[in-house]
């Protein structure tokens, strides 16, 4: 891998993510290998472990698992059943060995076969941040730019270089290069993270130097950019890249047996890009918070790197072994009191859910009708299936390949074909359920839902949020097209207002810090324990990207955690926590 980077003068790449940054990082070369459960209680297991030893995970049994690098890996087994989780450190036997090792644990209850695969995402990815310590700073410029347009762009460009170069001399720094951002939604905030990343940054700028820059980073010498140094030569590589640009060779890919037809190029080099600075943009300055801080290693967008660092095959981030398969036999289903046992909110509960999708045979025409779009207004931009209120179990179907065609974010098509499409992508004739260990889920119909409605006299169902709130008030479009709200006076009281927020979890995560993040949740939510009236809230997301700087999936936890100690206490039991794929039949 690390040749294929070199053949095209691309090893900064390399060094950045997936494989390649933990190989240069922490000298590991990580493989993977599942083990079908042997003993009476079916437990299997994903294994990932280390090949090469430099890095030791001995320890006494009160500190190994602290010997651990603080890695986050999501790990999927897809088959009958589609298990999906983070790995865990797990103790290497014989009890002598230091290899590092994590382990991921799935429960089959049908027999099949079953692949897996493993996906770095981030290293000490629970780390906070005190954007205080960024010293933001606003940067005195000429009058022309704030009347910028294209046909200025040579000049602006010349006059910002002139400027960068000054700031350097000014702070003695003898090296600068700029970042090529993606989707950066708050400048400033990325511009910072990226230079805390970079070893050896010591301020950074906005905007960067070339008219495709966000901003710039300042080094105090050229051997100080870690970063972009040949490990054997310790000579600077630059930005500069021999790409190909032409379809890539799948049969390189980690795992080629499963995209072997797809092609796909290189995300658009920056410099192609047709972009300027934000017109009218204030020029800003601010130095490294010089504190630890969360890495994305994985290939999936990333606002830093999706421009400036690409992987050149976006299977870069899965660890070898990724793809194989496994044969599950014997496996024991659920006991008849399991089947037959309602799921309750307590079951649903942040600490306790432990849920998989379970396939079962796609429905024929007769038992579910033709699998056509919804015909309700509703904002989603992708194929969505239409709701039957008397068959509601056939809103489980999807045709997965018209999920996420569409792109909906900045920037989104210069990276769009370069990314990791999974197996299930391919299926046009998904069918299936989310369900529990030890309980099921009952499919409520129009009748069943109205009968709800009236007994508990519900007058509205609200929800609150940013984005997502959107998403979710087009599923509660299709599920709620056919009921009718209690009148209240009718009931001859105020009746039962039923709250549903997203909490606007993605913002959050890059705008607050933990503890800012607490305060707001105290300060923001009334203690509503004696309300007739019902409140949930929803979980965050397991993100496989990094949207913006601090959105993934260990501060999604963190956050869904802190949220859910305050909340369940100013509510009593009244509050609980929708997990986004239960409430979204159909998203995989």
């Amino acid at each position: 891998m690390k040749t294929r980077y070199a053949n095209v003068d691309a090893l900064p790449d390399f060094y950045a993510r997936g494989n390649g940054w933990i190989y240069d990082r922490l000298g590991m070369v990580l493989t993977s290998f599942a083990v079908v459960g042997a003993d009476d209680s079916g437990v299997s297991s994903v294994f990932i472990i280390d090949t090469l030893g430099k890095v030791s995970c001995a320890g006494n049994h009160e500190n190994w698992m602290e010997r651990h690098p603080p890695l986050t890996m999501w790990v999927r087994v897809n088959g009958p059943e589609i298990f999906a989780g983070t790995a865990m450190p797990h103790r290497w036997k014989p009890s002598s060995s230091m290899l590092c090792a994590w382990k991921y644990d799935f429960h089959p209850k049908v027999s099949g076969e079953y692949s897996f695969h493993v996906k770095l995402l981030t290293f000490h990815g629970f780390a906070d941040f005190d954007p205080a310590k960024c010293q933001e700073e606003r940067i005195t410029r000429n009058a022309v730019y704030d009347v910028q347009n294209k046909t200025d762009l040579k000049v602006l460009e010349e006059m910002n270089i002139r400027v960068v170069q000054e700031l350097a001399e000014s702070g003695n720094f003898s090296h600068h290069r700029g970042i090529s951002g993606f989707k950066f939604y708050v400048p400033t905030r990325a511009c910072c993270e990226a230079c805390t990343r970079a070893r050896g940054c010591k301020m950074w700028t906005i905007p960067g130097a070339r008219h495709f820059d966000e901003c710039e980073l300042y080094f105090d010498t050229i051997q100080d950019d870690l970063d972009f140094l040949d490990r054997v030569s310790g000579h600077y590589l630059g930005r500069g890249r021999s790409y190909s640009y032409k379809s890539q060779d799948p049969t390189e890919f980690n795992t080629a047996t499963h995209i072997r037809r797809r092609r796909r190029k290189l995300v658009t080099p920056s410099n192609t890009i047709g972009k300027i600075w934000p017109i009218q943009g204030t020029p800003t300055k601010g130095v490294s918070r010089s504190e630890p801080t969360a890495f994305f290693i994985g290939c999936g967008w990333s606002s830093n790197m999706s421009y400036e660092t690409p992987c050149h095959y976006p299977t870069d981030d899965l660890v070898f072994g990724s793809g194989s398969t496994i044969t599950v036999e014997g496996a024991v289903g659920e006991t008849l009191d399991e089947a037959q046992r309602q799921c309750t909110l307590e079951d649903e509960r942040l600490d306790v859910s432990n849920g998989r999708w379970v396939r079962y045979p796609y429905p024929n025409v007769t038992e579910c009708g033709e699998l056509i779009p919804e015909d309700i207004t509703g904002e989603w931009r992708d194929f969505r299936p239409k709701y039957n209120g008397d068959r509601p179990q056939c809103w489980w179907r999807e045709d997965v390949t018209k999920i996420a065609t569409i792109c909906g974010e900045s920037g989104c098509r210069d990276v769009f074909s370069h990314r990791w499409i999974t197996d299930i992508r391919k299926e046009s004739n998904w069918f299936g359920r989310w369900e529990l260990k030890g309980c099921t889920f009952r499919d409520m119909g129009d009748k069943e839902v109205q009968q709800c409605i009236d007994q508990k006299n519900i007058t509205s169902i609200l929800t609150e949020g940013a984005s997502i709130k959107a998403v979710v008030d087009s599923y509660l479009a299709q599920k709620l097209k056919n009921i009718r709200m209690v009148n209240a006076t009718s009931v001859g009281h105020e009746g039962r207002t039923i709250n549903l927020s997203t909490l606007k979890m993605p913002h959050l995560l890059w705008a607050h810090p933990l503890d800012e993040y607490r305060k707001k949740l105290e300060a923001e939510f009334s203690d509503v324990t004696d309300s007739n009236n019902e409140y949930y809230f929803m979980t965050g997301f397991y993100y496989s990207s990094e949207r913006e700087p601090h959105v993934q999936v260990d501060r999604s936890l963190q956050f869904s955690k802190i949220a859910y100690d305050i909340l369940s206490k100013k509510a009593s039991f009244s509050i609980r926590f929708c997990i986004y794929s239960h409430l979204l039949p159909g998203l995989i």
